[in-house]
């Protein structure tokens, strides 16, 4: 088989009521990608879904659920794209999105992402997030965003190499634990970004929202928001970073006025972006 050069991986567990959205988004994409889809133990009818689409995806099925992250690299290691892309299984994607991140890459850039829109049925509101200075930038300056945020930017809205997913989606965190422990997705979703940073001096993003995300209360963030558990949260991202600060060649976090300043500065370019 000849690999495809982007493959989208999609984690579904027990949504089959949600995912047509993100695999109708994945294959009408403007450039041709392998579309992945990872089911770790769902009881619903997601086969009556995987029965609609036939061969135009990829149906990887286990018994046991063993948790999202466990899924997300199961379908990175069957894919055969060079780059990669997750769609959870409650999102979806606009038509350019792996077109518009294909061209941010180039040897230096270790991702690329876009703006996103937050869909909130509940209010009837949408929002852009992650109104971010454009264009290609130095990687110091997304890890400083990342290291001074009290989450992280989803991979939702972000592609990788394969090769750098392989080796930087961690399987678990060390010191994690809580109800945001081991095999959760918080924290391993911040490593990817900043572990992938290691390795490269540049990172691209796109100003377009291509990416759209649902808001319900079956989102993680979305439930800790609304049962007050923000702070442990944030908590846990917390013990993610610190594991990033133990790697050889990890930045810092910005302190007193270099940390104000750098504020400033990310938020003027991100307005005139």
């Amino acid at each position: 088989m000849t690999p495809a050069s982007v493959s989208i991986v999609i984690p579904v567990y027990n949504r089959a009521h949600l995912v047509s959205r993100a695999i109708d988004s994945a294959l009408a994409q403007t450039v041709t990608c392998e579309v992945v889809l990872v089911d770790h133990g769902s009881t619903d009818d997601i086969s009556a879904v995987v029965k609609n689409y036939g061969s135009k995806i990829r149906y990887i099925r286990r018994d046991n659920d063993r948790g999202p992250i466990e899924a997300w690299r199961d379908g990175a290691e069957s894919a055969t794209g060079e780059y990669l892309h997750f769609t959870y299984d409650d999102d979806w994607l606009e038509p350019e999105f792996v077109e518009k991140c294909l061209g941010g890459f180039g040897n230096e850039v270790a991702f690329v992402y876009t703006r996103a829109t937050l869909h909130d049925p509940s209010a009837g509101a949408t929002r852009v997030l992650l109104r971010h200075p454009s264009g290609i930038n130095p990687i110091k300056d997304i890890v400083q965003y990342l290291l001074l945020s009290p989450l992280t930017i989803s991979p939702g809205c972000a592609m990788f190499r394969r090769n750098d997913v392989l080796k930087n989606l961690l399987r678990e965190i060390p010191g994690a634990a809580g109800p945001y422990g081991k095999n959760s997705g918080v924290g391993e979703d911040l490593l990817l970004f900043l572990l992938t940073s290691l390795s490269y001096d540049k990172y691209a993003h796109v100003s377009k929202p291509l990416a759209d995300f649902l808001a319900h209360p079956g989102s993680i963030t979305v439930n800790a928001q609304r049962t007050g558990k923000g702070s442990i949260l944030a908590e846990s991202y917390g013990v993610a970073k610190a594991f990033y600060l133990s790697q050889p060649g990890a930045d810092k976090p910005l302190q007193g006025f270099r940390k104000t300043l750098f504020r400033l500065l990310w938020a003027v370019r991100s307005f005139l972006s």
